[in-house]
């Protein structure tokens, strides 16, 4: 709908930027203040729409945006200053790039007489960005504002990923005389192609074996992919962030696919004759066989067939896609699958049962996984960091209704934390748990100061084994020395409560529930430090 022009007053660019970002639904800013960007700050601290979060880290600010992004769809903004400042923010900025979460990056630059003159703090920002930004420009005069944050917005939020701004120091106090722009309308997906519709069809009926590999994309159409699974007998296997999709305790559930996931996936995907990809990119070649015939649905035609041939490609909203596959789909005998399929989950339970339940001193992982998923709550939202833990999680954790976020694509170190931090800031009344490694952790833990200055009362896990574990197993594996990956931990307990927190230490596995209920009860942000041990790593066949 065509918004009326409206007389402009004249405000600075600062003010315009903070006005428009809040037209659009922004209620967040991310961010550190510099020399570059003070303007902006003061503009955002002199309004109540939005809402600024000061970070002690430019990469936290931008991870806290990205995580922000990927849990709402909404478009979200970080800041840093020129220099060092943007180079901090580019590190964050990583994860929004790769995992197509729609953010703005706003970076203050040198003043304009100084662009090119060797001054301090001064780089080619959009050299710097370039690679990972899917538009990216200099605002060298106020009046290109407008259009240029109008392009920037609508490009993060159709296309997904980053955008980003650099506006120099003396352009924020320049005078704006435009209107504010409005949101785009919402365009609906296309129809899918009838001729692609029919192939898949087809092919499904005639498979005598088929499996799905569900991703987050299957989200607003759980009901939906349950009930194809059904129809087909399609054991279903899922990427990490559509864990909490398809029950825990479904018949039809295989648990995840590659190195955090279950041997029974990628044995029922060798057996399988044909594969449907739902909502996801996800296809680890080390995991997958060489050849099997896919069917691959997503709402973004750039996805289809981005990391594996297909047969057919079908583009279009998920859940009427599968919708009319269910309405034209004829039965078919698939008892002797089926029963494969129950026989391959008995085994599989019984096997991750058994290791939960190990007694092990420091403590095995599995005993850790196990008791989070008995004391932390149905509807949490748990960001995991990049490491050795994330494995263990994807392998033991049965998840209910809880949210899971992490660094797909980027597996950046750090992000946990800032993960944990935008969880608890957009969603206050759901609990929020960060589960790090103690060599991530330490890459955005000065931020826990941050959840102290807002009264975010996260609970951080920290798995504490004294190395860089995944790097560490495999220099063991190919007969490297592994010094280079073991650490020298300071006390994460102790740490806490100087930063103000709550610090709880764990190395015994009666002590394991009981102390997570407590840290997860708190009012305040709490780490718990637990001492683990570097057991059996899982390996899966092909």
């Amino acid at each position: 709908m065509a918004v009326a022009m409206t007389e402009t007053r004249s405000k600075t660019a600062a003010q315009y930027l903070v006005e428009q970002l809040a037209a659009w639904g922004c209620r967040t800013v991310y961010g550190v203040a510099g020399d570059d960007n003070l303007h902006l700050l003061d503009a955002l601290e002199k309004q109540d729409a939005i809402q600024y979060i000061a970070c002690r880290l430019e990469t936290t600010a931008a991870l806290m945006a990205s995580a922000e992004a990927k849990m709402t769809g909404r478009l979200a903004v970080c800041t840093a200053t020129a220099g060092p400042g943007a180079a901090l923010l580019v590190a964050g900025l990583g994860d929004a790039a790769m995992d197509r979460a729609p953010v703005l990056a706003i970076t203050g630059q040198v003043e304009r007489k100084k662009i090119g003159t060797g001054a301090k703090q001064a780089v080619d920002q959009q050299l710097l960005v370039q690679p990972l930004a899917r538009y990216t420009a200099m605002t060298a005069d106020a009046d290109a504002l407008p259009e240029q944050l109008n392009r920037a917005m609508r490009t993060a939020l159709e296309e997904g990923g980053v955008a980003h701004l650099s506006v120099p120091k003396d352009v924020w106090t320049q005078p704006v005389d435009a209107q504010v722009f409005p949101p785009t309308p919402k365009r609906k997906p296309p129809r899918p192609a009838e001729e692609e519709m029919e192939k898949a069809i087809r092919t499904m009926e005639g498979a005598k074996r088929p499996i799905i590999l569900a991703g987050r994309g299957t989200e607003e159409s759980k009901d939906a992919l349950l009930a194809l699974a059904d129809r087909l007998s399609a054991p279903i296997m899922a990427t990490m962030p559509a864990r909490p999709v398809v029950p825990a305790d479904h018949p039809l559930f295989l648990g995840g696919l590659g190195q955090a996931g279950s041997e029974i996936s990628s044995d029922l995907l060798r057996e399988s004759d044909l594969c449907l990809i739902l909502g996801s990119t996800w296809w680890p070649e080390d995991f997958v066989p060489k050849e099997i015939p896919v069917i691959q649905a997503d709402i973004s035609p750039g996805q289809i067939g981005l990391h594996m041939p297909v047969i057919a490609g079908i583009v279009g909203e998920l859940g009427e896609v599968l919708k009319e596959w269910l309405a034209r789909l004829r039965p078919a005998d698939r008892s002797e699958w089926r029963s494969r399929i129950d026989g391959a989950r008995t085994r599989w339970k019984e096997q991750i049962e058994k290791e939960a339940r190990q007694i092990q001193t420091p403590l095995a992982p599995q005993q850790v996984i196990a008791a989070l998923g008995r004391a932390v709550d149905d509807e949490a939202l748990i960001a995991l960091d990049t490491g050795d833990h994330a494995l263990w999680f994807n392998r033991i954790f049965q998840p209910k209704k809880q949210e899971i976020l992490l660094s797909g694509r980027w597996r950046t170190l750090g992000f946990g934390l800032p993960a944990a931090m935008a969880a608890k800031r957009v969603y206050g009344h759901r609990q929020a748990v960060a589960l790090v490694g103690d060599g991530g952790f330490v890459t955005t833990m000065a931020d826990l100061i941050t959840a102290v200055r807002y009264g975010w009362p996260i609970t951080v896990i920290v798995m504490n084994n004294g190395s860089f574990a995944m790097e560490k197993n495999r220099m063991e594996t190919a007969g490297l020395d592994p010094a280079a990956a073991e650490l020298i931990n300071p006390d994460f307990a102790a740490l806490a409560e100087a930063f103000g927190g709550e610090g709880y230490f764990v190395e015994h596995a009666d002590q394991l529930e009981e102390t997570f209920r407590r840290a997860l009860s708190s009012n305040r942000p709490s780490v718990v430090d637990v001492r683990i041990g570097s057991p059996w790593v899982p390996h899966t066949r092909l």
